[in-house]
């Protein structure tokens, strides 16, 4: 399944929501509709693996960022900044997830980054349908869920930039922000998202996005 729209569940390790986000995929397409919790203003991330672009948008300011996706993205490779090695996998079973029959497996990796070797644990539940993990739990106990899973090729204009949208340069001025400069936060990318990366999902170490090679 390559085309279907879904809603993205984070709970924390109490099984509390955090996050909940609305995602599409359509072939090498992904769109992202998520909620600033400080502000509460709807940012949208697409994806286009064909046009070898990322955008962002604020649909109450109706602006844009616009940025050229890198080689790393292009496949898909979530921890692609860190090398992943010893990269081990343990059988579960199976479950279900959102109605889909999953295979439940633990993967154990080493990655290192800065000169650090840090051993990572998730548990993913995987449908064969899919190329994304339905579930995903990280060592710490969060986890994410794909629910309300539509199958079926979401409408093209969904991962358009409108045409009344106003480009941009950066995320600071996407979001509007018109704190004093000394009081806002660094335009630096938060870690594990160097290049202002967005995805649905945090994926374990070697696990790709269903991002068509070019």
């Amino acid at each position: 399944v390559t085309d279907y729209t879904a809603d993205q569940i984070t709970m924390g390790a109490d099984g509390k929501p955090i996050k909940q986000s609305k995602v599409y995929f359509s072939g090498g397409k992904m769109r992202i509709d998520d909620v600033m919790p400080q502000s509460g203003a709807k940012l949208i991330m697409i994806y286009r693996s064909d046009l070898k672009k990322n955008f962002m948008l604020n649909t109450d300011k109706k602006t844009y960022t616009e940025r050229e996706l890198d080689a790393k993205e292009m496949t898909g490779e979530i921890m692609s900044m860190a090398p992943v090695k010893n990269r081990k996998e343990k059988a579960l079973g199976e479950e279900t997830v959102s109605a889909y029959r999953c295979s439940k497996k633990e993967i154990e990796a080493e990655i290192e980054v800065m000169g650090f070797k840090k051993t990572s644990r998730s548990v993913v539940w995987q449908s064969p349908k899919f190329d994304l993990p339905l579930r995903t739990r990280s060592d710490s106990g969060q986890v994410t869920e794909l629910r309300n899973i539509r199958e079926g090729k979401p409408a093209a204009a969904l991962f358009e930039v409108p045409a009344d949208y106003s480009k941009v340069s950066d995320m600071m001025e996407l979001l509007g922000d018109e704190r004093p400069k000394g009081r806002r936060p660094p335009k630096s990318p938060p870690k594990g998202k160097e290049g202002g990366s967005a995805f649905p999902t945090e994926l374990p170490p070697g696990l790709k996005l269903p991002f068509p090679k070019e």
